[in-house]
């Protein structure tokens, strides 16, 4: 019989595998994610459960975020999976080939939507699916059989199982429950109970894949990378440990654009493997920074990336010899305290904190923009994320997270 670890989302088996955990599935877990639980069974006896939980939602993040998102999926898939298939059709007590044509992703998926909707157990679908009758779907008579006889997971031939761990989660809600279930190895002796096997898989990919490697994030200054690091706490728990955060209080680290843009020279010329976000502000003195990069060839782990335009900013109050203008401020004066929400941005008449003008960037013809009394702002969003953290705040929707929010939808999606 053996000892299995099963992968299950919402009572449906993903994969299974015999007497260990595959080390690719785990690297969508964290030693967070783990639980270990008393129950007891119909008999009334005890038993304790081992398993890696987390939601539907949270391991599609972590997947895009590591760079196995739908659109990467689709790509492989259309790679490693040819348009036509063979199906076994049953005649006249014969077993015949029929070649079909028509196998595509959009296809694969619907069928697997159909598979999992009947919400059969892996040896019902067996029965139901590959007895070759001719009332099944070809299409979902040749996944079951590719997946059971066959040497393809559900039909999807892939480079990466993590690409049809993705697809498959399209089909389900956010809310539902990714589960991989250890007791039964932890039964068998295979493994015990204090091992790390998320940790020790992650540790033991790191050195021979980009993918499972953590992305470095880098900014102009120690300010910027605390906030995103410690709001990135708060909103994204559970991918925070996705990221490095290259922290400029670190002896040797200096901020400022032009330094990012030398930091960023010294990652392309080392040839790191790592993947790297350069997060310029969205101003003046970045955009005029990233110019220096214009000629040298970004390897594809490395983005150049500045913070996202904000609908606020459009009609933005800035200071100028004629007093009190609203304009657009995007690409002008767009540093990270821009973002911090309007709750923050706003004093106590209800007035936006104003952008003052500073030097005229002939190059680019046009100003740079700072924002006035940074120091009180800081202060006021690091006083909110101190509340939050000691659990002071519990309701996170009575600030303003849009500006923030669309930084990390930036960062998730930056190598899609």
């Amino acid at each position: 019989m053996g000892h299995y670890a099963t992968l299950t989302v919402n009572g449906f088996q993903l994969y299974s595998s015999k007497s260990y955990v595959y080390p690719e599935l785990m690297t969508l877990f964290r030693e967070s994610d783990k639980q270990i639980q008393n129950w007891i069974d119909e008999d009334n006896e005890e038993f304790i459960s081992y398993r890696y939980v987390n939601s539907v939602k949270n391991i599609k993040l972590r997947l895009d975020i590591m760079g196995f998102n739908l659109n990467n999926s689709h790509n492989d898939f259309m790679t490693n999976n040819d348009y036509e298939y063979n199906v076994p059709v049953y005649e006249d007590e014969q077993i015949d080939d029929q070649v079909l044509s028509g196998y595509t992703f959009d296809s694969w998926l619907k069928a697997m939507k159909s598979i999992i909707f009947n919400k059969l157990s892996i040896y019902e679908l067996k029965d139901k699916f590959c007895n070759f009758k001719k009332n099944n779907s070809p299409i979902e008579t040749y996944i079951l059989n590719e997946h059971f006889d066959g040497e393809s997971f559900f039909g999807f031939e892939s480079s990466d199982i993590r690409f049809i761990i993705r697809s498959l989660l399209e089909l389900f809600s956010d809310e539902d429950k990714f589960i991989l279930d250890y007791t039964d190895l932890i039964d068998g002796g295979y493994c015990d109970e204090t091992d790390e096997l998320s940790k020790e898989s992650i540790d033991l990919l790191s050195k021979s894949s980009l993918a499972n490697q953590k992305t470095i994030i880098i900014t102009e200054g120690s300010s910027d990378i605390a906030i995103i690091k410690r709001t990135m706490k708060v909103l994204y728990p559970d991918v925070l440990d996705y990221y490095s955060f290259m922290d400029f209080s670190t002896p040797k680290a200096s901020g400022s654009a032009a330094s990012l843009v030398n930091y960023l020279k010294g990652f392309i010329g080392s040839g790191i493997n790592n993947k790297v976000i350069g997060l310029f502000d969205n101003d003046t003195a970045a955009i005029d920074a990233v110019k220096n990069l214009k000629n040298i060839k970004i390897p594809s782990n490395i983005k150049i990336l500045h913070y996202p335009e904000l609908d606020i900013a459009n009609h933005y109050p800035t200071l100028g010899p004629t007093g009190t203008i609203k304009t657009n401020v995007n690409g002008l004066a767009g540093s990270i305290e821009l973002y911090l929400g309007t709750d923050i941005l706003m004093n106590n008449q209800n007035d936006f904190t104003p952008i003052q003008w500073k030097g005229y960037n002939s190059s680019l013809n046009q100003y740079q923009g700072e924002i006035v009394d940074k120091e009180n702002l800081l202060k006021k969003y690091y006083d909110l994320l101190d509340d939050i953290e000691i659990g002071k705040l519990p309701n996170l929707e009575i600030h303003d997270w849009s500006g923030m929010e669309k930084i990390f939808d930036m960062i998730f999606k930056a190598f899609d």
